[in-house]
């Protein structure tokens, strides 16, 4: 009996982990309808987003804690809850940034070159959120470490030659409005390249959940 509920307790903490992971997924596809559409009315929703995501942090939070507290979790399962406390505050400052993005798009209106600069980092963040779908139901393994450490490694190249891109855009703006416009896009740009390195973070705590050992991904390049 005692078995039966640690294993619904389990359950229940992996459940809210990629029940938080796919709402951020949802979040970010309202996003990219506000920058591809310009649908701002989807801005409401990434804001609401955002609140249900903050929510399901503190939510997961108290019942991980407790669960510490008042269950015998053997060593893997303490892993576990611990980790997922971790994840969750990963996952929720990716959410911010998704939020942060949308709100650029609803004051300003960039050029086509600087908006497909966000597009691609964009994209990049989104297929490395999508790569911990079905978090706990998928073999987590060094080929899923080796793919978000690819596309981290793609993500910080892109950014890197945008910025330079955009430091020179900022010194030929020919008027103050145009500067702050780039100044703020290139803020935008390097949230999205946080965005990327919480997801790295992600999958480190992942290998210590499996493991009990903290392995940096440098080592997988």
């Amino acid at each position: 009996m005692i078995n039966k509920i640690l294993d619904k307790d389990v359950e229940q903490i992996r459940n809210m982990i990629e029940e938080m992971i796919e709402e951020t997924k949802i979040q970010y596809a309202e996003s990219f309808a506000i920058i591809r559409d310009n649908k701002e009315v989807e801005l409401e929703m990434v804001i609401e987003h955002d609140k249900i995501i903050n929510d399901m942090q503190n939510q997961f939070t108290s019942v991980a804690l407790w669960k510490i507290a008042k269950q015998k979790l053997i060593a893997k399962d303490l892993r576990l809850a611990i980790g997922g406390i971790l994840i969750t505050r990963e996952i929720e400052r990716i959410a911010d940034y998704s939020k942060s993005i949308s709100k650029f798009f609803t004051k300003f209106k960039p050029s086509q070159e600087h908006e497909q600069m966000i597009v691609e980092l964009f994209q990049l963040v989104v297929d490395m959120l999508d790569t911990f779908s079905h978090l706990f139901h998928n073999n987590q393994n060094i080929d899923t470490a080796k793919k978000i450490t690819e596309l981290e490694i793609k993500t910080d190249a892109k950014f890197k030659e945008f910025y330079s891109i955009l430091v020179e855009h900022i010194q030929k703006a020919k008027t103050s409005e145009q500067a702050k416009e780039v100044a703020a896009l290139l803020k935008q740009l390097i949230n999205l390249e946080r965005a990327g390195d919480h997801l790295i973070n992600v999958q480190e705590i992942v290998t210590f959940i499996n493991t009990g050992k903290f392995i940096e991904l440098k080592e997988y390049k």
